[in-house]
């Protein structure tokens, strides 16, 4: 009989797993509101533009909320953060689910971006202290994938339960999910409380003040991450599918679902190619790639052609959690939770103000200018994210280097 070998799960992965299957469940329960739209719609009368504050309140209260939850889980017992962000989630979920009126769905939704803002920005700062230089870049690739998991069923598993029952059961999953965070964030115990600092985690920056251009390079990263994500994959795609393509909902969400499918293996890359080339240099190359493959759309005509861009699209899409890595790189590690705070901000910057961009060039120039614009701001991000990290040439190599900017 030949020998079965075992698969190896690296040290790293292992200590943060309980966390990333946390993070899955967590993210089906904050992403299944999105299919529930029209049902929410139908039930309290109101218009287009009032259901989608449902969607927005959620990314607006998070703008406020965001830097102090990084002061705060900075500041206390990880697992204390864990378990209040999932209590805090399942609170509006509750609220939403059994919402009398449309002004408590918006509480419910504003009390959720308040739970998902604690809970996000901990599982950040945890695997960031669980760390090493040798590793971190792949851990945060785990924390993408485990995240797009989430993320994809989330949506499919909302809309399901809501065309069997009703939305208001869809919520459930949240209220489970955030139950869940709240039990394992109890019972998990904190692996950096009493943990000697190993010399490949020691902050080489000591008691250094923080910098504003620190922060500033990796956020915009990160905004023209979201803005990607909240301008081409939601809103562009869908638009040009239907109207260009003249694709069904059915075949655009099957589209989509193969981009995503096709991001798992794109997460799983940028890991290894940071640990061989470093973090920043993976992070801006893939930036600059997602600039150059959007135009891609420009010579679409075809749903084959559609398939072919956003598989491009999601091969490119090398930054994801990356991004947390060059934070907690480049950031003296006091700073940590504010830092991913101002992070975590700026990305729902990006995520609100795509949407609203995208469409206007589309109402005034068409899908073709869209696309351009959308391309535009991704390659001025990536010039302007070089610039502003090339004063901290600090990605880590997969032997613990350092590389040069």
């Amino acid at each position: 009989m030949a020998r079965v070998t075992p698969i190896r799960v690296s040290k790293g992965a292992a200590v943060i797993m309980p966390l990333l299957l946390i993070l899955v469940g967590f993210e089906i329960g904050v992403s299944v509101f999105g299919p529930l739209l029209p049902q929410v719609q139908r039930e309290f009368r109101v218009s287009a533009g009032s259901v989608a504050l449902a969607l927005s309140v959620y990314h607006g209260i998070r703008l406020l909320v965001n830097v102090p939850m990084g002061r705060l889980v900075a500041r206390s017992a990880l697992p204390a953060m864990l378990a209040a962000g999932g209590a805090i989630l399942a609170a509006g979920g509750v609220a939403v689910a059994l919402a009398p009126s449309f002004a408590v769905v918006l509480v419910g939704r504003a009390i959720m971006g308040v739970g998902s803002a604690l809970f996000f920005i901990t599982i950040q700062y945890w695997i960031s202290k669980v760390a090493t230089l040798d590793n971190k870049a792949q851990l945060f690739s785990y924390h993408q994938i485990a995240a797009l998991t989430g993320t994809a069923l989330g949506p499919a598993l909302g809309g399901a339960v809501a065309g069997w029952l009703s939305w208001r059961y869809s919520l459930v999953l949240a209220v489970i999910a955030g139950t869940v965070a709240l039990g394992a964030g109890r019972r998990l115990a904190d692996p950096t409380a009493d943990r000697p600092v190993a010399p490949a985690q020691t902050d080489p920056s000591g008691g250094a003040p923080l910098e504003i251009r620190s922060i500033l390079g990796p956020g915009i990263i990160m905004m023209a991450l979201f803005f990607f994500h909240g301008g081409v994959i939601a809103t562009l795609i869908p638009l040009f599918s239907a109207r260009e393509i003249h694709l069904g909902p059915a075949a655009i969400g099957a589209i989509l679902m193969i981009g995503t499918i096709q991001r798992f293996g794109a997460a799983l890359a940028s890991g290894r190619l940071a640990g061989l080339f470093g973090t920043r240099r993976v992070i801006l190359t893939g930036l600059f790639a997602l600039g150059v493959s959007v135009l891609s759309f420009l010579g679409v005509g075809s749903p084959l052609g559609v398939v072919l861009a956003v598989s491009l699209v999601s091969w490119a899409n090398l930054g994801g959690s990356l991004v947390i890595a060059l934070v907690t790189d480049v950031v003296p590690e006091k700073h940590w939770g504010v830092a991913l705070g101002i992070n975590r901000t700026m990305a729902d910057v990006g995520a609100m103000v795509a949407p609203l961009l995208v469409g206007f060039v589309i109402d005034q120039r068409g899908f073709g200018a869209a696309f351009v614009a959308a391309a535009t701001v991704l390659l001025a991000a990536t010039g302007l994210a070089a610039v502003l990290t090339a004063a901290h040439p600090t990605d880590a190599t997969g032997a613990g280097g350092r590389d040069a900017p």
